[in-house]
């Protein structure tokens, strides 16, 4: 039995190491859903990961890292039809990134509906996906069929809108499938931006109070190094960040969002009723996380330990 199942986007995460004579770009596994993966098993969940990359040195690179992760990839296709997706990663000074995307006619968004390992959703607690994957078809499809299957069968839906202005054509095309997401998800974690994009508020209570009317259980906004600010049935509040002196945010949130799944799954927490002071400490846990990730380079590579996590908390009392 599995924790965790995520599907989606993996892909090749160029990041830059220096800047003179002329960029150099050193190759890191990455995509969000793998990212959370990653993160979830280094606290020991039984992760698993369905998606495609396509039959290369890129995709073979990217399933070693998997398994070296301790994410089961028996839900991992090779294509020998499409490449794997790539990104190069450009960083600013405060650590913060963008990314340029090579994925058109790619592997992970040519992800079908028969490529899915049912088997995996049968036998998880909670199903994670993003939004990158409504970006075309037939991943649009596929994805959404996969996370309906799971919601049906009473598996904990965690959802990451994850905006990319460079995958949409339009703010509009965004909003609209980055809210199809919404309706099946049970757990949402949205950056200050995405908060604003998908309610319209940029009122923390007020936004929470719109995705909770959708029936999104546990609202999680993050906000960098101020924290995150957490909304529920059973109370909302913000949770105090860490310092941090950040080299690349990269992988940040998908630090911040396995924390939070594997420990309401690994304390047994009831979503519906979760306490308030139980969510604090879900979150100052996730917080931590996130805190060391933006201090190194790369999505998979940079999530902490556990041990990492709790020095870090140690250091705070």
């Amino acid at each position: 039995m599995f924790n965790i199942v995520a599907i989606g986007e993996l892909l090749i995460d160029f990041t830059p190491v220096k800047s003179e004579p002329g960029p150099c770009y050193l190759q890191n596994a990455g995509g969000a859903p793998g990212n959370v993966l990653a993160m979830a098993a280094k606290l020991g969940s039984e992760t698993a990961f369905i998606g495609k990359v396509g039959n290369d040195k890129f995709g073979n690179y990217l399933g070693r890292v998997l398994t070296e992760s301790k994410v089961n990839t028996a839900g991992l296709v090779y294509s020998e039809q499409y490449p794997t997706t790539l990104a190069f990663v450009h960083l600013e000074q405060n650590g913060d990134r963008s990314f340029s995307f090579y994925r058109q006619g790619c592997a992970d968004v040519m992800l079908e509906e028969g490529d899915i390992n049912y088997d995996l959703i049968d036998n998880t607690q909670a199903l994670h996906f993003g939004s990158l994957s409504f970006t075309t078809e037939p991943s649009k499809t596929a994805v959404e069929k996969a996370v309906k299957y799971a919601s049906s069968h009473g598996k904990l839906i965690t959802y990451d809108p994850n905006y990319r202005p460079a995958l949409w054509a339009s703010l509009e095309q965004a909003t609209e499938a980055m809210s199809l997401g919404l309706e099946y998800a049970d757990i949402v974690k949205v950056s200050e931006a995405e908060a604003i994009i998908l309610t319209g508020e940029s009122d923390f209570i007020k936004a929470g109070q719109k995705l909770a009317r959708l029936g999104i259980r546990l609202v999680c906004i993050t906000l960098g190094e101020k924290g995150a600010f957490y909304f529920h049935n059973n109370g909302s509040g913000i949770v105090q960040g860490y310092p941090a002196k950040a080299v690349d945010t990269t992988g940040a949130g998908d630090a911040f969002m396995g924390a939070v799944i594997h420990q309401i799954l690994d304390k047994k927490y009831d979503i519906s009723d979760i306490k308030a002071d139980q969510i604090r400490e879900v979150f100052a846990y996730a917080n931590a996380a996130a805190s060391i990730c933006v201090q190194r380079l790369g999505g998979i590579p940079a999530m902490p330990s556990r041990q990492d996590i709790e020095q870090k908390l140690r250091a705070r009392h």
